[in-house]
């Protein structure tokens, strides 16, 4: 799978992990529940984020991202990669832009419907997660409580997500394995959540003299 496509794959998947209050926490007793509250309760949220790419042996296929991110519900997102490789991919909730400075080069594509099964919907859906989803809580390791999320319906690029919360509810890591044997590692930090950010926050302009790509029709 190229590089574009692994990375956009992880920029829907985890645009939007965060923190949940300590007040839910507090109610809940399972990694299952903290995943509920984090689809239907939290509407905006800005952080940072490291993703790593692993082979079906474990090994790192390149070398770990660094970047930041932005999300408000429903569809609208930017993930932002910073190190090693500058990228941009933006959504305003109906158009994607993947910016590629590298390359003087933009692809435009349609936020297809169908993101309902896939790790978009975890992160900036509805919030009905049971209907696309079955969820179940899995074993802690790394300090973590995970919970597993399987597509009701066949996603082309993962397989099933893993999402580990710490002991207080925040969310921390996420695992997506795809269908080729490879898993997107990756890790928050410095996550704020808010109500919403200003309108220009996920709108786009094309660089001038930028090659463009497009599959939006």
């Amino acid at each position: 799978m190229k590089r574009r496509e692994l990375m956009m794959g992880a920029a829907v998947a985890a645009a939007g992990l965060l923190s949940l209050t300590n007040a839910w926490a507090a109610q809940t007793a399972n990694a299952v529940d903290f995943l509920k509250a984090f689809t239907s309760q939290t509407q905006a949220a800005e952080g940072k984020f490291t993703q790593r790419i692993l082979d079906k042996e474990g090994k790192p296929v390149e070398a770990t991202a660094n970047g930041v991110f932005m999300f408000e519900r429903p569809g609208k997102f930017v993930w932002r990669i910073v190190k090693p490789y500058p990228q941009s991919i933006v959504s305003d909730g109906a158009s994607l832009w993947i910016w590629d400075p590298d390359l003087n080069q933009v692809t435009v594509k349609k936020l297809s419907a169908t993101v309902s099964t896939t790790p978009a919907a975890v992160l900036f859906g509805t919030g009905n997660i049971d209907a696309f989803f079955n969820l179940n809580n899995e074993q802690d390791k790394e300090g973590l409580h995970w919970v597993q999320a399987v597509p009701k319906e066949e996603d082309l690029t993962y397989s099933r997500i893993h999402i580990g919360f710490d002991a207080k509810g925040t969310i921390a890591a996420m695992r997506l394995e795809d269908h080729f044997g490879q898993t997107t590692e990756l890790k928050l930090a410095d996550v704020k959540t808010q109500a919403a950010f200003a309108p220009e926050t996920f709108a786009f302009k094309i660089p001038e003299g930028a090659d463009v790509l497009r599959d939006d029709n």
